[in-house]
């Protein structure tokens, strides 16, 4: 049987079509033109930690917890995609601390985060109490420093607070004219909480009225 060279050529032309739209495809048989894309890129989420004394948990987004209890750079575990939101906040305060948190939320765009700044220090409370039987004016000072001057009877309350775990001293600096007064519960360690019971009690100067007898002969 004799194949005629006309369509022996017409084959052979169908043929080579058939591979060059296979190549162009890849080479796959019913392929997708090619592998798909790849992986979103992913970033960091972290900062800096500084004042901190125990140890702070924090959060982003709502989770991604993550415990610190040193002082320098901190990364949360999870990484986010490329325009993503991001919300890091304190979960837990150390104890005697408080922290806040700078440059917390944002958008990821196209870097890790590296600028969040999580600030501690110790939690402060304030000093004062009570002055009673005053008729002048009276200078109180707490630790040495921050004096205040009393002129009613009633309470007081010291302008600068005192550090969680510091020490106070109450003292009378001046006493009020043709009075002396005296400070009750004055000293102490600030112990999460303001301190209220400082009693400053006052009182009349009193003086002895005495002399000399000369000649007496009896009683």
């Amino acid at each position: 049987m004799r194949i005629k060279t006309g369509r022996v050529a017409g084959i052979s032309f169908l043929m080579a079509s058939a591979l060059l739209a296979l190549s162009a495809c890849g080479g796959r048989v019913g392929g997708g033109g090619g592998a798909g894309p790849g992986p979103a890129s992913s970033f960091t989420i972290g900062g800096t930690t500084s004042g901190l004394s125990g140890s702070v948990v924090l959060q982003n987004n709502g989770g991604d917890e993550l415990s610190i209890s040193a002082n320098g750079g901190f990364t949360f575990a999870a990484a986010l995609t490329n325009s993503s939101s991001y919300a890091v906040t304190v979960l837990t305060q150390p104890a005697g601390q408080t922290c806040t948190v700078a440059s917390g939320a944002g958008t990821v765009a196209g870097a890790n985060i590296t600028n969040i700044a999580v600030t501690c220090a110790a939690n402060t409370f304030t000093v004062g109490g009570t002055v009673l039987g005053l008729s002048g004016s009276v200078v109180l000072r707490n630790n040495g420093g921050n004096d205040l001057t009393v002129s009613a009877d009633g309470s007081f309350t010291f302008s600068a607070p005192v550090a969680q775990g510091s020490p106070y001293a109450v003292t009378v600096l001046t006493q009020p004219a043709g009075q002396s007064c005296s400070v009750a519960n004055g000293t102490g360690t600030v112990a999460g909480a303001n301190v209220g019971d400082v009693t400053v009690s006052c009182a009349a100067n009193t003086f002895t009225v005495g002399g000399t007898i000369s000649g007496l002969s009896g009683t």
